[in-house]
């Protein structure tokens, strides 16, 4: 489509998107039914940082404490000297260490550099200049290669935020149309034109018991006219019309979901399958 050819991201575009390929767990015992061409690149760097976080929470770590105790053979004499033993404890994983600040935080390393005028172009850098940046605020996002990039969850994440950033253009015209409206027509507005009207000169009671005095309608000009900005006979309509597009909003969702379940093979699949990634420790 040459209207929208300039709001395209220029990434890699998949071969042949309409062949869906089927996926599994990985298996060790059953690896000669996948097709992979080169180890490396089998798993994506979303699978790939999941299974070094995971390799990380498993590594058992030790620290060694001094205890007091008696020498054997000693322990039954008097006044036997008392010695100090190291004692080892064990702790499991990269949280554990966290928690214990022997590290401040543990992230996964990206995929090479983003900046610079290096020809090595990476995934990292491809998002980079055409999603990750103010430049590219126009353009729709490259949501296969952010999945392929960070994995499934973010993924859905973001395309849940673009599809919600899209949705708010038209509630966002509708909403400042209101607003003109309320500009156009505030000096029509009866309440708002009797309470400014100083030859008038409502005199309200006290705000209070004691320490209020009685005060005139006017000075709540201000307050009046402001309010008729936001609420006005059009925002009956915009009500009316943003319980349409929540509706509208929330059944596009469903279908891009299902889309993008189907496509990325989600459906069927638990949110994490932790039990799966022990098979990948030793690949």
């Amino acid at each position: 489509n040459k209207v929208t050819e300039p709001l395209q991201p220029k990434v890699p575009q998949q071969n042949n998107t309409k062949m869906k390929s089927l996926s599994y767990p990985f298996s060790r015992e059953k690896i000669y039914l996948y097709n992979i061409k080169d180890k490396d690149t089998f798993f994506d760097n979303g699978t790939r940082s999941r299974i070094v976080r995971e390799i990380l929470k498993r590594t058992s770590c030790t620290k060694a404490k001094n205890s007091m105790g008696k020498e054997a053979g000693e322990s039954e004499k008097a006044g036997a000297p008392l010695l100090l033993k190291k004692r080892q404890s064990f702790s499991l994983g990269i949280t554990t260490l966290i928690a214990n600040n022997v590290y401040e935080a543990a992230f996964p390393l990206h995929d090479g550099e983003y900046e610079g005028q290096n020809d090595d172009m990476n995934e990292r850098k491809l998002l980079y200049q055409e999603w990750a940046r103010y430049g590219v605020f126009y353009k729709y996002q490259p949501i296969d290669l952010i999945r392929k990039y960070f994995g499934e969850k973010i993924g859905l994440y973001f395309a849940w935020l673009g599809l919600y950033t899209e949705f708010l253009i038209p509630s966002s015209v509708v909403g400042i149309i209101v607003f003109l409206y309320g500009c156009i027509t505030m000096e029509d507005d009866i309440p708002s034109k009797e309470m400014c009207d100083l030859q008038k000169a409502f005199t309200m009671c006290p705000l209070c018991d004691k320490a209020c005095d009685y005060w005139n309608l006017s000075t709540a000009c201000a307050t009046a006219r402001a309010s008729h900005l936001f609420d006005n006979p059009a925002t009956v309509f915009f009500s009316i019309f943003m319980a349409l597009w929540a509706t509208m909003f929330l059944e596009h969702w469903k279908r891009l979901q299902m889309r993008l379940g189907y496509f990325w093979d989600l459906t069927g699949l638990e949110d994490e399958e932790v039990s799966f990634l022990s098979m990948y420790l030793t690949f």
